[in-house]
This record gives C-alpha cells, sequence and structure tokens, in this order.
C-alpha cells in the first residue's frame, strides 16, 4: 500500500505474521516463528486481528462494530518512507510496543505514517499476547510465562531478518514504548534472549524499575493462575490438568476472568515473571551487578501529572477527598508491604495531608502515585544507567494543549505525549489505513481539533525522538535539539530536558524529595523505613 502524508509517499505494509498462530498446544507456549506464508505473496493492504482482551477498550479505541479480534493476532506492521533522496542508503529502525497494562492495546492503534515520513524512519508496531494469555504461568514446563515478551523478542528477530528488505537499517534499531510498553521495552535491555536485537531503546511513562513492571518477591502469580483455572472449571490438582483444560476455553472467556486473590497494589493480575529464561533476576538487581546490555543508548522520561488519569473523571475537587480519604488512599498503597505501618507513616511524612482542602489532597496524591510509579523508577535507572556508563538522556513533557480531551485538572497526564510522538496533529484528515467500516482508532483521531501551537509541538517530539534513533554509535554523547541546544545525558548533576513550548535544560527542582525515595527500598516488599527519617522538613 502506498500513503502520501504531507512528507512524502511512504510503503505501507501491514499484517504481516511473524509467528505461527498461538493456538492450541501454542496457547500459554512460547511462539513459533512463522514458517511460510500461503499464498507465498501475502496481502500486506489490512492489519491482523488485535490480541484478545477487555471488549470494552475494543469499543472505546476501535468503535463497538470492531471485530477482528482473534487469538490469530501475532501480526506486525511497517511504515517505510520512499527514500528518494538517498535510496542507497539503509534507514534507522524504530519498533514500537505499545502500551496497556499488559491487558489491553494493538499495534494497529498507533498510526507510523506522519512519524516515519516526517523523521526518515522505519516504523514497526507490533501486536503481543496481552493478561492471561500473555502471562499467565504454572510456573514449570506447562506455561512457563511471559510469552508476551517472548513474542517481542521474536518479532525484533523477524526485524533483523528482513527490515533491510524494507530500505531499514538492521544496526540502527531503537525499540520504544509507554507504560506497560516502555517497562516491557527496558526489561529487553536485561534479558540474553534479546541481546543484539537492538541498540538504543526509548522508555515513556514507565521502566524496569517501576512497581508495575514485574512480580517481584514474595508476590506470586500462580495463585492468579489457578483463580482462572477455576473460574473457569477447569481443576487447579495440576499444571498439566490446568493447562489442558484452560486450552479448552475460549481465548476471550480466558482475558475476562478477573483473579479473586490478591496481588500488589497499583500492580497486576498477570505481567512479567523472573522465569530464569527470558529474565534471571529481578531488574533492580541485575542493574546493580551491573547485567545488562551496556553497549545501547538510552532515553527515558515522564509526563508532568502521570497519575491524574487514573483518578476518574466524575471527581470533584469540591469535597470527597477529606484528610481521612487520603490516609485510606495511603493505607491501600502500603498494603504492599510487610511493615504497611511504617510504610504508610513514611509515605504521610513524604507527602502529608491537608486538613479540609480536597483539592490539595488530591494533588498530593497525585503527586504520590506520580513520583512511586513513574518519576522516580524513572530517575533512579538513568541514574544507575548512568554511573555503568550507559548514555543516558532523561525529558519531562509539560505541555498542555488547550485541546485536551480530559478535564483540564487532569494537566499533562499519562500517554498524552503519544498524540504528538506519533504525528496526530499533523495528520491533515488522513484516512485509516487498513481499516473497513469503523472508526479509527486511538491515534487516528481526525475529527480532534488541533491548533497550530499542537503542529509545533509534535514536530519538535518527532525531531527529537528521531534525533535519538539516529544515533550512529553508543560514542555519540549529545543531541541537538530543534532549537539549536545541546542536549548532554543524565549525569550526577540530574539534568534533564523540559517539554514545553519552548525546551529547557533543568536540574530536578525536587532533589530533597529525591534524597528521602532514594532511602525508601520501595521495590522491597520487606523494606522498613523509619517515618521520621523521611519527613519533610
Amino acid at each position: 500500500m502506498v500513503s502520501t502524508p504531507p512528507d512524502g509517499q511512504l510503503e505501507i505494509y501491514l499484517g504481516i505474521p511473524f509467528a505461527e498462530p498461538p493456538v492450541g498446544d501454542l496457547r500459554f507456549a512460547p511462539p513459533v516463528e512463522k514458517r511460510h506464508w500461503r499464498p507465498q505473496v501475502l496481502n500486506a493492504t489490512e492489519f491482523g486481528a488485535v490480541c484478545p482482551q477487555n471488549i470494552k477498550y475494543i469499543r472505546t479505541h476501535f468503535g463497538n462494530g470492531y471485530t477482528k479480534i482473534n487469538e490469530d493476532c501475532l501480526y506486525l506492521n511497517i511504515y517505510a518512507p520512499k527514500n528518494i533522496n538517498h535510496p542507497a542508503e539503509l534507514l534507522p529502525v524504530m519498533v514500537w510496543i505499545h502500551g496497556g497494562y499488559y491487558e489491553a492495546g494493538s499495534g494497529s492503534a498507533y498510526d507510523g505514517r506522519i512519524l516515519a515520513s516526517r523523521g526518515e524512519v522505519i516504523v514497526v508496531t507490533v501486536n503481543y499476547r496481552l493478561g492471561a494469555l500473555g502471562f499467565l504461568s504454572t510456573f514449570d514446563s506447562m506455561a512457563t510465562g511471559n510469552q508476551a515478551l517472548l513474542d517481542q523478542v521474536l518479532a525484533l528477530k523477524w526485524v533483523q531478518k528482513n527490515i533491510r528488505s524494507f530500505g531499514g537499517d538492521p544496526d540502527r534499531v531503537t525499540i520504544f514504548g509507554e507504560s506497560a510498553g516502555g517497562a516491557a521495552v527496558s526489561l529487553h535491555m536485561f534479558s540474553p534472549l534479546s541481546e543484539g536485537l537492538f541498540h538504543g531503546l526509548i522508555t515513556q511513562s514507565g521502566c524496569a524499575l517501576s512497581p508495575f513492571a514485574i512480580y517481584r518477591p514474595p508476590y506470586s502469580q500462580l495463585s492468579n493462575t489457578r483463580s482462572v483455572a477455576l473460574s473457569l472449571g477447569c481443576p487447579a490438582t495440576s499444571s498439566r490438568a490446568m493447562i489442558e483444560c484452560l486450552r479448552t476455553k475460549s481465548a476471550q472467556e480466558i482475558v475476562e476472568v478477573k483473579p479473586v486473590v490478591h496481588y500488589p497494589k497499583l500492580s497486576l493480575a498477570f505481567a512479567p515473571r523472573v522465569d530464569g529464561y527470558f529474565l534471571h533476576d529481578v531488574p533492580e538487581n541485575l542493574l546493580k551487578r551491573g547485567e545488562f546490555h551496556n553497549n545501547i543508548r538510552v532515553m527515558t522520561g515522564f509526563v508532568d501529572d502521570e497519575a491524574s488519569i487514573f483518578i476518574p473523571s466524575i471527581f470533584d475537587k469540591s469535597g470527597g477527598y477529606d484528610v481521612h480519604f487520603y490516609e485510606a488512599l495511603l493505607d491501600e498503597l502500603s498494603s504492599g508491604f510487610l511493615h504497611r505501618e511504617k510504610v504508610q507513616s513514611a509515605l504521610i511524612c513524604l507527602y502529608p495531608p491537608a486538613i479540609n482542602n480536597s483539592q490539595k489532597n488530591v494533588e498530593t496524591y497525585m503527586q504520590l502515585a506520580s513520583d512511586y510509579e513513574f518519576r522516580f523508577p524513572t530517575i533512579h535507572m538513568s541514574a544507575d544507567l548512568t554511573s555503568k556508563g550507559v548514555l543516558t538522556w532523561m525529558y519531562q513533557f509539560d505541555y498542555l494543549s488547550a485541546h485536551t480531551p480530559e478535564p483540564e485538572w487532569k494537566g499533562v497526564y499519562h500517554s498524552s505525549e503519544l498524540y504528538f510522538v506519533f504525528g496526530a496533529p499533523l495528520f491533515n484528515s488522513m484516512p485509516c489505513p487498513g481499516l473497513r467500516n469503523t472508526t479509527c482508532p486511538q491515534i487516528w483521531e481526525t475529527d480532534k481539533t488541533w491548533d497550530s501551537e499542537d503542529e509545533r509541538i509534535s514536530d519538535i517530539l518527532i525531531n527529537i525522538w528521531v534525533s535519538f534513533a539516529k544515533l550512529r554509535a553508543t560514542h555519540q554523547t549529545s543531541l541537538i535539539l530543534p532549537s539549536g541546544d545541546v542536549w548532554n545525558p543524565f549525569d550526577e548533576r540530574k539534568e534533564f530536558l523540559v517539554i514545553n513550548s519552548t525546551l529547557e535544560i533543568k536540574n530536578h527542582p525536587r532533589q530533597r524529595m529525591l534524597a528521602l525515595w532514594d532511602k525508601f527500598d520501595y521495590l522491597n516488599f520487606y523494606a522498613e523505613p523509619d517515618p521520621q527519617s523521611h519527613c519533610v522538613n
């Protein structure tokens, strides 16, 4: 398929299978490389099916009439600029790993046309298995877990093997993702299976050190696996009995089941785990020991008001979030720790509630949740990578569009940068490729109102992301911003790029808070903080 965005022609290849359908005996198993196509010439003009997931997500992002949902979903899409100026030059490749809390989303929900054409890069978007189909494990050979991450590995191997045929450079592959996609992207940095498959990574609003990124001891997904089995009438007497029975159930039944057991707060029922194969230890331990691919470069960041998107839209700031409710929220968050009372006291010291001020309490809780899930893990990972000699750039996205679809009080909410990275303000009502009789998904909201400032910010983000992807070697130690300024890697000064209507290099303004978080072993179930040492004076 050929498309003509404002910046020139693209060749678009949709619905390319990179694995055998993960059905039957391949359900809950590692993916198997696609053997051959029938017919020999693939009609790559329509997206493949999205992986089974909660039907509400499908209706929200694809419309009520969308029916292309199937367990046979391991497909990728390629957006390749026609390299007219330098036809012999291979282009950098950017592989997108979508987010969606490991249980929702698809590669086809992200249109790579503007990013590819404006940036002169090859953009690849990937599907991977979700929820229980992507992560359920029996902790033995019947279902080892991490199927979703192994799907991503196989897609990256496909790119290495084939992308040259589409004009892409297999030696300049950047993987990038947001939220759970950002966490997954950075987990590949620690996996021996992913070595040599990419050369740079961009994590947006999620990384391997985020609490939601992975199951950590002593929590185990095995109880969730048993819960799913029992909910669907399957025996939980043995791994074989569970898996053989679950393979007789419909995929949609499996992903719709909600385990009735408890798992870490602000975490997910099914997520990556240490399996001894894809991942040999939790990321924080591997990072400390330097056991990761250090011949890469990293760009990582977050948005200004990450956690606001998780506050219900019906929230009325005039009431409802008094000091008691705030403390109840902290109690829920701290329940994931053994010494929950000490953890809660430390958090109250770090983020003290306000008396008779609901608005302040909501802002404080949003700050806490943003720090805990996104900001501090990102800064922590950046500092640790830098100390190990990995060139790492960090950003904060602060731009609030006048046309945000969310209430103004949510500010620059989680995922709001995606519109600009993928060039949504620049689409100029181009039709959706590969979709028939349905609405445009997510990034293709062509009826959305944008203005010239939105277009300018989108151009800036595309320029920055692509400039990073075009770095040719790990020894290139700076990026030139659209403003002409030099953006240097993160170092002991903790400088980062603030992206707003202007671009500014800043020191983090909350160094005192970061120092206190450094003393809080937030990924350790057995953490026993001294509350007084965490008080902000």
